[in-house]
């Protein structure tokens, strides 16, 4: 906390003659503290999932021709099954949800928007299914997204689909210890 007070405060000493720097001031240093967020835009009707107790990403690809670090793969789905260990659900747990999913965007910052306010953005198109069955339960967009310079990166965008997986989960009657519910 002192770390984003201190980079709050300097970027305010350097930025007061200008105004439109403050509220850019104020992003950067939440961006620090939270990083990126996670948003959900629902596909297919969200059902109630709570009876599940175990959870396996059986895929997640990337889109062909989607240019974006090689290591983003792997980051996501270490953090989507951080998420489902969060909302109850293990490796082993019966009956269980398998998750597929597809990289189908990635924004890093530009120049521009550098200047204008950066948008970071990893989605990935997922699906949830029974792991017995195979029929698809639910099926959403799971968005990482970054409004500052401090909460970008590639490990922060796949942090922040993760954060969405928890939302989503949630939203499907998965709930987490009152103490982990910090999403």
């Amino acid at each position: 906390m002192s770390r984003f007070l201190l980079i709050s405060f300097t970027t305010a000493a350097f930025c007061l003659p200008s105004t439109g720097c403050m509220s850019r001031a104020i992003k950067e240093g939440l961006g620090v503290a939270t990083g990126a967020s996670g948003k959900v835009v629902e596909v297919q009707k969200t059902t109630d999932l709570s009876k599940y107790k175990g959870f396996k990403v059986e895929s997640l690809t990337a889109a062909p021709g989607l240019n974006m670090p090689s290591e983003v793969p792997a980051m996501v789905r270490q953090y989507f099954n951080e998420a489902a260990m969060k909302r109850g659900l293990t490796g082993s747990g019966t009956p269980a949800l398998r998750l597929a999913g597809e990289i189908i965007h990635f924004e890093s910052v530009g120049v521009v928007d550098t200047a204008i306010g950066p948008l970071e953005e990893v989605i990935v198109r997922t699906r949830l299914m029974d792991a017995d069955g195979g029929q698809v339960l639910t099926e959403a967009n799971l968005i990482g997204r970054a409004k500052s310079t401090t909460a970008g990166g590639a490990k922060n965008l796949s942090e922040g689909a993760g954060k969405a997986l928890s939302k989503w989960l949630k939203e499907c009657g998965l709930k987490a210890d009152e103490d982990e519910d910090k999403d």
